[in-house]
C-alpha cells in the first residue's frame, strides 16, 4: 500500500487533513476556561527542554506506558522499559521537553517534537492520565512549545500529523478547542496491491461488523479516501 498526501491546505474542505497552528497566540487570545487551566499549570509546574538522556533518568517511561491507560483501543504492544530507553536514546534528531512539578521535581508529562524546513512537528506527548486534570500540565506544555516554536525560534508553523484513522485520542480536538489549531485541508491518495485491494473492496460494504481492529482502521482509510473527491 502506498498513501499519497498532497494539494496540502488547498482550502477545501475534504476528508483528510493535518492539524496546525501557524499563528501565535497571547495567553488573552484562548478561551477563558484555557487560560485559567494555563496559569494553573504554569503555578504547579515547571516545562523546560531536556536531552533524551534526561528523559531516561527522570522515568520518563513510566509517563510512557501510563499515558496508554486513557486510550480507547491499541493495536499495537507496548516496549518493554530496555527497548524504549534504548531507542529514545538513539533519538538524536528529536527535540524533547519535560514537565516537572514544582513541588517534588517529578516528571509527569513530556514532548517529543521533530522539525523539517519551517515546520515543528509534535511527535508525542505523553502525560500520566490521573495528574492531567490536577496539574495540566498538556495546558501548560503546549502553550510554552507554540510560544517557543512560533514566537521565539519564528518556525512557519507546528503540526499535531495528519488526520487519525484510529481515533484512539482526543488531542487532535483538543487542540482545535483549546489552542486554536486548524484543519490544514489537503488530498489523499491510496495505492494498494491488487489482492488488497480486492480484500477492501469486497469488506467495505462490511466494515462495521468486521472484528479485526487493524483491518477497521484500514477501511476507515478507504472511507476517508473515498472522501477527498
Amino acid at each position: 500500500m502506498l498513501r499519497n498526501i498532497y494539494d496540502r491546505d488547498c482550502g477545501v474542505a475534504t476528508e483528510f487533513w493535518e492539524i496546525i497552528n501557524d499563528t501565535p497566540h497571547s495567553i488573552e487570545d484562548l478561551p477563558s476556561k484555557v487560560r485559567n487551566q494555563v496559569r494553573r499549570s504554569h503555578r504547579d509546574c515547571e516545562f523546560r527542554i531536556i536531552s533524551a538522556q534526561e528523559l531516561v533518568d527522570s522515568n520518563g517511561y513510566e509517563v510512557y506506558s501510563k499515558s496508554f491507560e486513557r486510550y480507547r483501543d491499541v493495536v499495537s504492544n507496548i516496549p518493554t522499559r530496555q527497548n524504549w530507553e534504548s531507542g529514545i536514546l538513539k533519538s538524536s534528531e528529536y527535540e524533547f521537553w519535560g514537565v516537572f512539578k514544582k513541588d517534588n521535581g517529578q516528571l509527569i508529562a513530556w514532548a517529543m517534537n521533530s522539525t523539517a524546513g519551517d515546520c515543528v512537528n509534535y511527535n508525542t506527548l505523553k502525560a500520566i492520565p490521573e495528574l492531567m486534570n490536577k496539574h495540566y500540565p498538556y495546558f501548560g506544555l503546549l502553550f510554552e512549545m507554540n510560544r517557543y516554536y512560533l514566537e521565539e525560534r519564528k518556525f512557519g508553523y507546528v503540526s499535531d500529523g495528519m488526520r487519525s484513522i484510529t481515533e484512539h485520542s482526543n488531542i487532535q480536538p483538543f487542540l482545535e478547542k483549546n489552542f486554536l489549531f486548524r484543519k490544514a485541508y489537503c488530498r489523499l491518495a491510496v495505492y494498494y496491491k491488487p489482492w488488497l485491494k480486492f480484500c477492501i473492496t469486497i469488506a467495505y460494504p462490511f466494515k462495521k461488523f468486521i472484528p479485526l481492529k487493524s483491518f477497521q482502521y484500514l477501511l476507515n482509510l478507504e472511507k476517508i479516501r473515498r472522501g477527498c473527491y
